[in-house]
């Protein structure tokens, strides 16, 4: 067994709100007004990075007890529930800017003043909090190791919460709450961890900043899992798409009717970088469907851009974009696509578009926060319309449906409808040369509504063209006229 403890010297603890590589989101978009809770497992590894570095750096270990730490599943998180954890939104305030200017900033001259917004800081109950992995089975040597990194560590989050951390191979001491958030695939709450090539990630994010000073981007990739919070009560069960996905938001919005170009502009651009990161290897045939010809029961990689729909002032806009892979995705090919997206600083069209990207940070809209599409429902719309995947006369009825959301990785719908409109308030109605490249067959598309007789947990995709992101279905948690409770985009 591992366990790490981390004791907060002032009773509080604040995350930094522009911080969300380690940060974490719980789904709704509000971790930065409310602040984080409990601080994600990859913001503790992040400072055990950063008590004795990596590589030449280290000063008192080797490195290679990270190596080991990154690979364990996420951990136990013994700490108080969200209830429990007031939240104290801090005041705006001005301090010194970091580089020369005409003005003087208090006493300071040739300087000007910025705006600081530091989120929130939350109080828990017990002012403990601890990462236990029971079924670690690591040496003495690492154990100490990691006992050498824990107490250099200072603080956790910003410089104003101040910590003790301790490692031990025992359970939890006193003081430690008895309530856990677990790790769960059907938790609401999604939590950074850390993950195999992580220290390479954190290597490279301090080679940018060493050679070319302040980047634009603060993280450049992190993954997620889902925890069940403290008396979090059973929901039914939820069928979740298998897959991996990474999120974008972009940073101006994009006309709707640019789905098939964005889409396709998005592949390019990820394909291109991930074969200049592996100049001398084929790309492999999940990324560019080759293979799959005459095939319909095939899975590869989804390119979806993410529009704000489904309420009354909704303009169907396209603020963000999604790669979604295959749970069958070699993990090396998923690492790749991540690797390329880091490097993708902007999607261009030329004479059509140019809009820069980063990867989604929870501060974003609506419209491109993960939340929106993985949110568990029993009832979807269509916000892009289906293409069929066949000629189906006179239209297709419940078998053919059921088939095409097999082939989607979706369990059969016991209701459904279609209709040439939108469903959804500020979906577009797309033309058939927005619906179709050059060359491609045309077959019939139509909006469709699905009714599950369990919660589906998303993305949600169906249909003959879901690899270039038509047949994107949004989750209907509201009324009938597909208006939601929670923020906007």
């Amino acid at each position: 067994m591992l366990t790490i403890e981390v004791e907060f010297l002032h009773g509080t603890f604040r995350g930094s709100g522009a911080d969300l590589a380690v940060a974490g989101s719980d789904g709704r978009g509000d971790s930065n007004e409310r602040g984080e809770w409990p601080p994600s497992p990859a913001r503790l590894f992040s400072a055990l990075v950063g008590a004795d570095g990596t590589r030449d750096r280290c000063r008192v270990t080797d490195g290679s007890e990270l190596r080991l730490l990154e690979r364990l599943p996420p951990p136990v998180i013994h700490a108080d529930g969200d209830g429990d954890v007031p939240s104290s939104p801090i005041n705006d305030r001005f301090v010194v800017a970091n580089a020369t200017d005409k003005g003087t900033m208090q006493d300071y001259p040739a300087r000007i003043g910025t705006v600081a917004r530091p989120g929130a800081r939350r109080s828990p109950r017990h002012p403990r909090v601890a990462y236990a992995w029971p079924d670690a089975d690591l040496d003495a040597a690492t154990v100490d190791a990691l006992r050498r990194r824990a107490a250099r560590v200072g603080y956790l989050g910003c410089a104003d919460s101040p910590v003790r951390v301790q490692v031990s191979t025992g359970a939890p001491g006193d003081g430690v709450p008895a309530t856990t958030w677990a790790p769960d695939p059907e938790g609401r709450a999604h939590l950074a961890v850390p993950f195999e090539g992580l220290v390479d990630v954190l290597d490279q994010i301090f080679d940018d900043f060493t050679d070319r000073g302040p980047v634009r981007r603060s993280w450049y990739a992190i993954e997620h899992a889902r925890y069940a919070p403290p008396g979090d009560a059973r929901r039914p069960a939820v069928h979740q798409v298998p897959g991996n996905v990474v999120w974008l938001r972009f940073e101006q919005a994009l006309p709707g009717r640019l789905v098939l170009a964005v889409t396709t502009t998005l592949r390019s651009a990820v394909l291109d970088l991930y074969q200049r990161g592996a100049p001398d290897e084929e790309l492999p045939p999940v990324l560019t469907g080759h293979g799959f010809e005459g095939r319909r029961d095939y899975q590869h990689v989804h390119w979806l851009a993410l529009p704000d729909v489904g309420h009354p002032r909704s303009r169907g806009r396209i603020h963000g974009a999604a790669i979604w892979l295959p749970d069958s995705t070699q993990p090396t090919v998923v690492t790749g696509v991540q690797r390329a997206v880091w490097r993708l600083t902007e999607l261009v069209r030329p004479e059509v578009f140019s809009v820069g990207v980063r990867p989604e940070d929870g501060a974003g809209p609506w419209a491109a926060n993960p939340g929106r599409w993985t949110a568990p429902a029993t009832r979807f719309r269509s916000v892009y319309p289906v293409v069929h995947e066949r000629f189906v006369r006179p239209e297709p009825g419940a078998g053919t449906i059921a088939e095409w959301c097999a082939h989607a990785g979706l369990p059969a719908p016991v209701l459904f409808r279609q209709q040439r409109a939108p469903l959804l308030p500020g979906s577009v109605p797309l033309k058939p040369h927005e619906v179709f490249r050059p060359g491609d067959p045309r077959k019939p598309y139509r909006h469709m509504e699905l009714v599950f007789d369990q919660p589906v947990a998303g993305p949600v995709v169906v249909g003959g063209k879901r690899q270039f992101g038509l047949g994107l279905f949004a989750p209907v948690t509201g009324d009938e006229d597909g208006r939601e409770e929670g923020p906007r985009g």
